[in-house]
């Protein structure tokens, strides 16, 4: 699963790996990302790629009940098809998470994972417009698929992070062509290391709490 992740880098970077246009985004660089918070979200529109803010924790279109977010954070990749909370999503609202890394827990302690390049990573998400509540709501929910053999030791999922080659794909192709892009990301490609149970506060938001274990400072590149 990914109950935690980060974004970090700069907007303009943001901007500039995805090639999308900021629109009604209050960006703030964060190190420990949190369900029911807003973070940027990727979508397609008629006028190219968007980055806007979301609430992360799927509330489906139909729910009556804005609690329902709490319990939708992940989506496994095997059922996307068929779950009724995200079928639909599925099929029309396709989004791509920025991140730099994401939190595991392995028994009562927090590792942080990252790719070796330190750069940006594209989360496969989903959202929804949830239109029942004092005022409309975005949110959405990351896609998880099998972990590859350097995170199995921490979980048995991961989240399903997208090739840039594949992020158009994502957005645009029709949902029944995707399966064959619900695959691990490459072993050698991501590093972990265990870092301070301070991260299991989402209050706690500050560079220092991804340090890693028995270290006194902690540089992002």
């Amino acid at each position: 699963m990914c109950g935690r992740y980060t974004l970090t880098k700069s907007i303009k970077t943001i901007e500039s790996h995805f090639k999308a246009v900021r629109m009604s985004l209050k960006y703030f660089p964060s190190f420990n990302i949190a369900p029911s918070q807003i973070s940027a979200v990727v979508t397609e529109s008629s006028d190219g790629l968007q980055l806007t803010e979301m609430k992360w924790g799927l509330i489906p279109s139909w729910s009556k009940d804005a609690q329902m977010g709490s319990k939708l954070i992940n989506a496994r990749s095997e059922t996307l098809h068929e779950k009724p909370s995200f079928k639909e999503s599925f099929k029309n609202k396709r989004c791509l998470i920025p991140a730099d890394g994401f939190i595991e827990w392995k028994g009562k302690h927090p590792y942080y994972i990252r790719p070796k390049t330190q750069g940006l990573l594209a989360f496969a998400g989903i959202w929804s417009k949830w239109d029942s509540g004092d005022y409309p709501l975005n949110t959405y929910t990351i896609i998880t698929t099998e972990a590859n053999k350097t995170l199995s030791p921490l979980h048995s999922r991961m989240p399903f992070i997208l090739h840039p080659d594949n992020y158009e794909r994502w957005l645009t192709a029709e949902s029944n062509t995707l399966s064959s892009l619900f695959t691990p990301w490459p072993d050698k490609d991501l590093e972990y290391f265990e870092i301070s149970t301070a991260v299991n506060s989402p209050k706690n938001n500050d560079p220092e709490i991804l340090c890693p274990a028995g270290q006194s400072s902690f540089t992002f590149l």
